[in-house]
C-alpha cells in the first residue's frame, strides 16, 4: 500500500495538486455563466463549478468575475465532480431571489434592483418624479401651474440620478 501511497503522491505533486482530495481548494475563474463558471485548478480546468449549492438556480447567486481567486468545495470528497463556488474575492453580480423579493446588485451595469411580487424601486422612483412634475396646489385664485424651471431642472437631475443607480 505504501508504494501506491507515493505513486499517488508523485502524481499530485506533478499535477501540481496538492490539495486533490481536500474538501476546499483555490483556484482561478477562467468562464463563467449565469448558473456554473470553469475554474483552474493547478494544471487542470475544471468546467461545471455551481454558484450556488443547495436550492434553485438563482435563489443566491454570487457571480465571481473571470480572473478571480474562488473558494471552491468539493462535495464529491475528492472526486472533482460536484464542484460548488463558496467564496470569491471579485465578484460582478450578487443576486438574492425568495419569497417573491428579488435584491440585485450588478457591478457590470453599475446598477441595483429591488422588487417584489408588484413593485420595483425604479417603478416607485418613477412614480414619484411624475407626481412632483404634475403637481399643483390650491390657490386663492384656483389651482396652481406645473413647477417651474428651476423644479424642473432639479426633477430631470433626480431622474438621471436615479436611472443612473437603479435597473
Amino acid at each position: 500500500m505504501s508504494e501506491l501511497r507515493t505513486i499517488r503522491e508523485h502524481i499530485r505533486d506533478i499535477s501540481g495538486l496538492k490539495d486533490l482530495g481536500a474538501p476546499f481548494f483555490t483556484a482561478t475563474v477562467t468562464k463563467v455563466s449565469d448558473t456554473d463558471c470553469s475554474v483552474m485548478y493547478g494544471a487542470l480546468e475544471l468546467s461545471g463549478v455551481k454558484l450556488f449549492s443547495i436550492g434553485d438556480p438563482g435563489t443566491f447567486l454570487v457571480k465571481p468575475k473571470k480572473g478571480s481567486l474562488v473558494t471552491v468545495a468539493d462535495l464529491s470528497q475528492g472526486k472533482l465532480r460536484d464542484l460548488v463556488i463558496i467564496k470569491a474575492d471579485k465578484v460582478e453580480l450578487i443576486k438574492y431571489a425568495e419569497n417573491g423579493l428579488t435584491v440585485e446588485i450588478d457591478s457590470v451595469s453599475k446598477k441595483v434592483d429591488i422588487s417584489n411580487n408588484t413593485t420595483s424601486l425604479t417603478k416607485l422612483m418613477t412614480a414619484v418624479y411624475d407626481i412632483i412634475s404634475k403637481l399643483t396646489v390650491s390657490t386663492p385664485n384656483g389651482p396652481s401651474g406645473t413647477p417651474l424651471p428651476p423644479t424642473v431642472m432639479a426633477l430631470e437631475k433626480f431622474k438621471t440620478d436615479f436611472q443612473t443607480l437603479l435597473k
